[in-house]
């Protein structure tokens, strides 16, 4: 399995992925991603021309998930909860699995290489969000080290949703 940058020509395997994600989450009841709202190609071929897309590839592609650099406007509107930084971050937004090779543990390998590479760019505060119910990837967030900071809202449908934080404070080596 690799994992790297996401090239235009991945774009009718990730999108084949994420619809079959859109399927997955409507099968376990939840809102997110629903009627329209989920990843389009137009930004996932955004994320591939900014460089923030990244794949696992096996034969084909496998996962998705974009790691975007700077200020997320949702993010600054956090309620019932705080960062425990304020320094330059990272967000990772569109995390898909390919749903017909759940549990075998592909969303914690992507997040992981994700740290890495956000690590290796110079960040160690990432920022990470998802749906209240969806408890799955609750789990592999937490499993990953995220710590559930509080709530953001975005502008869309069944916006709600619950924000987590990996940071590393680099003068004490520690995980907050």
């Amino acid at each position: 399995m690799i994992f790297r940058q996401a090239k235009l020509q991945d774009i009718t395997q990730i999108m084949e992925i994420i619809s079959l994600g859109i399927e997955s989450l409507k099968k376990q009841g939840s809102p997110q991603w629903q009627d329209g709202y989920g990843p389009t190609q137009e930004q996932i071929e955004q994320d591939i021309e900014n460089g923030a897309a990244y794949v696992l590839v096996t034969e084909k592609v496998i996962a998705y998930a974009a790691l975007i650099a700077g200020i997320d406007p949702v993010y600054t509107a956090i309620t019932e909860g705080t960062w425990c930084t304020s320094q330059d971050y990272v967000s990772i937004h569109r995390v898909v699995v390919d749903s017909r090779l759940t549990g075998n543990g592909l969303a914690q390998q992507l997040l992981n290489d994700l740290i890495i590479t956000s690590q290796q760019m110079g960040f160690n505060d990432i920022r990470i969000d998802t749906h209240p119910v969806n408890t799955g990837m609750q789990k592999v967030i937490q499993k990953a080290g995220f710590t559930y900071r509080g709530k953001v809202n975005f502008p869309i449908p069944y916006g709600n949703r619950w924000a987590y934080q990996y940071f590393i404070d680099s003068k004490r080596r520690t995980l907050l």
